[in-house]
């Protein structure tokens, strides 16, 4: 066999080497492209004001049929993470919403709060506010968008990974929580106004008609006259209270003790109907109806585009604000809730597959006990304060306050000139902001008012914590300090932040309010800890002890879809709860 015989035969042996490689790999990509490596579709409900104690307390009631408890599948088949908390200090429904899937914090992400002081207007905003834009859906004077939010979403990423071609989509009775859950490119966040659905013209210029269906056909009414009891027999609830509590702060229509029963037709103005919805289980019920119509109607999960849902169950804050976490009525809300979200995950198993999907289930807060209650349990030679309402009293009196000791002391020091402009423009619940364009103020002289709106209020019984502006960048401290800082953003935040001791809560500040209720915002274990559970493609069960955030669904979802984690992502994926597809 001559020279070029050989190289003629190792030619034909390379060419078909390489034909069985390039089949081989074509089969292989096939495989990958038939085969469900990632999810087809993410959802993310947040349980609005839901505390993780709730899951371990109230556990042996869950039904102990996974097909009829969330829970319970969890524990056979999902990932758990009971020791999950919000890092940061001041523990509102905007922000905990806008960290869930940007994995960014207030000082970050800029949403400080549900609401706040703008400097440049001299007024306070509504966080999703913006007046470049109108409701879709009613005659509203409100505007919404979630230009406010400074970072991307695990859901703008996924408009940027598929060019545009995932599908991303938010759905709540509040327009915050939609909103700053689905990001900047969603396709639409949708919220409940006046019993309607509704959306912005920052996303559509109309509503769908699957949407216009439900608000023409007042679908809400399928809910009037329908009775909210007790699921369980009563004597088998943990939480054992007076039902009938004084403390509690029931809507219009309703008592303070089961049953609670919604208008019927001609019963109630609709406004004051759709209220009693929003403090029943059927608010649940209303957003999920309009939740499957999402998915149905825009074929969420169809291709192997992977797309995003986020849902927000806003009833569960609206219980807990109003009959507070000891009460008969949380407790239920929660059994109903574990059987709502089973219901809906056996819904996505037939909707869009099993094993195409994966629901992420967290709260945005937990809540504080009603303080009055808490009080009645407390010893009362406790060194620690009694839980109280409104704890420094009422905030405008605290600014006059505030202003007459920096006024003093900054006397004091020389500066005597005479302003009658109030140095303490605004005192809000957690912050103070001072006029920095005060006289008194000039050059380094804020630095000082700002300690002296510290030590004042650090010299307050129920003041647990405060630090200034320039103690906050500096970022030395301890924990406390370091969840006051993830809440600080420069720009948008106060002079001073400061906190509550346990269990005291601010309130009203108008004299003849109510003292009922309780509310949530602060740093403390009942408020950061929150309910972090898994389930669906690309989870491995099992319950991770380790202390962990909220702000991780962003980075652990982003490896599960095989997308960047957004741009200001600030924290690690959950690793060992999740198979990340095969991928470079």
């Amino acid at each position: 066999m001559n020279t070029i015989e050989i190289m003629q035969q190792k030619l034909i042996r390379c060419v078909c080497f390489l034909v069985v490689f390039i089949q081989a790999n074509a089969m292989q990509i096939n495989a990958w492209a038939n085969e469900t490596v990632h999810p087809r579709l993410v959802v993310v409900i947040s349980v609005d004001q839901f505390c993780a104690d709730y899951l371990v307390r109230f556990q042996t009631n869950f039904s102990k049929n996974a097909d009829e408890s969330f829970c319970r599948s969890v524990l056979e088949s999902g990932a758990w993470f009971p020791n999950c908390h919000h890092q940061h200090a001041l523990t509102y429904t905007a922000p905990g919403h806008a960290g869930l899937l940007t994995g960014a914090y207030p000082n970050t992400h800029g949403v400080i709060g549900n609401e706040w002081f703008d400097r440049s207007t001299g007024e306070t905003r509504y966080c999703v506010s913006d007046p470049s834009v109108k409701v879709v859906g009613v005659a509203s004077e409100k505007s919404m968008s979630p230009r406010v939010l400074l970072v991307d979403t695990v859901g703008d990423m996924m408009k940027l990974a598929t060019n545009g071609k995932a599908k991303v989509f938010g759905v709540a009775i509040k327009d915050r929580a939609s909103i700053l859950m689905t990001g900047h490119r969603a396709d639409a966040a949708y919220w409940l106004e006046k019993n309607r659905w509704v959306t912005s013209t920052y996303y559509r210029e109309d509503l769908p008609g699957y949407l216009r269906v439900l608000n023409d056909g007042d679908a809400i009414d399928q809910f009037r006259g329908k009775t909210w009891d007790l699921l369980l027999p009563k004597e088998k609830y943990f939480n054992q209270g007076d039902d009938n509590n004084e403390f509690e702060n029931p809507p219009k229509g309703f008592t303070a003790s089961f049953p609670h029963q919604l208008a019927s037709v001609g019963e109630a103005l609709p406004d004051e109907f759709g209220e009693q919805v929003l403090f029943s289980p059927f608010g649940n019920d209303y957003t999920l109806l309009a939740a499957r119509e999402i998915i149905r109607n825009e074929e969420l999960g169809a291709d192997d585009i992977p797309d995003l849902l986020a849902i927000n169950f806003s009833s569960n804050d609206y219980i807990g604000h109003a009959f507070g976490p000891m009460s008969y009525e949380v407790e239920d809300m929660t059994y109903r809730t574990d059987r709502q979200l089973a219901d809906f995950a056996g819904h996505l198993d037939e909707a869009v597959g099993a094993g195409r999907w994966t629901l992420v289930i967290t709260a945005d807060h937990g809540v504080a006990p009603i303080p009055e209650i808490i009080a009645q349990h407390m010893q009362s030679k406790a060194e620690i304060p009694s839980p109280k309402r409104n704890p420094i009293g009422n905030l405008n009196d605290v600014q006059d306050l505030i202003e007459a000791a920096i006024r003093k002391d900054m006397a004091a020091v020389g500066n005597a000139e005479e302003d009658a402009a109030r140095i303490v423009l605004k005192v809000e619940p957690n912050q103070v902001h001072l006029n920095h364009a005060h006289t008194r103020l000039e050059g380094a002289k804020v630095l000082q008012a700002q300690r002296i709106a510290r030590d004042w209020l650090l010299s307050q019984r129920y003041v647990a914590a405060a630090a200034t502006q320039d103690e906050l960048q500096s970022g030395n401290g301890g924990a406390l300090f370091e969840q006051l800082r993830l809440s600080f953003h420069s720009s948008r935040s106060g002079d001073v932040l400061f906190v509550y001791t346990p269990y005291s809560i601010p309130g009203s500040s108008s004299p003849n309010a109510k003292p009922r209720g309780t509310t949530h915002g602060s740093p403390w274990q009942y408020d950061t800890n929150v309910p972090l559970l898994i389930l669906g493609n690309g989870v491995v069960a099992g319950r991770y002890v380790e202390r962990v955030s909220p702000a991780q669904i962003a980075p652990t979802l982003s490896k599960l879809l095989g997308i960047s984690p957004p741009a200001g992502c600030a924290v690690e994926a959950l690793y060992p709860a999740i198979k990340i597809p095969p991928r470079f």
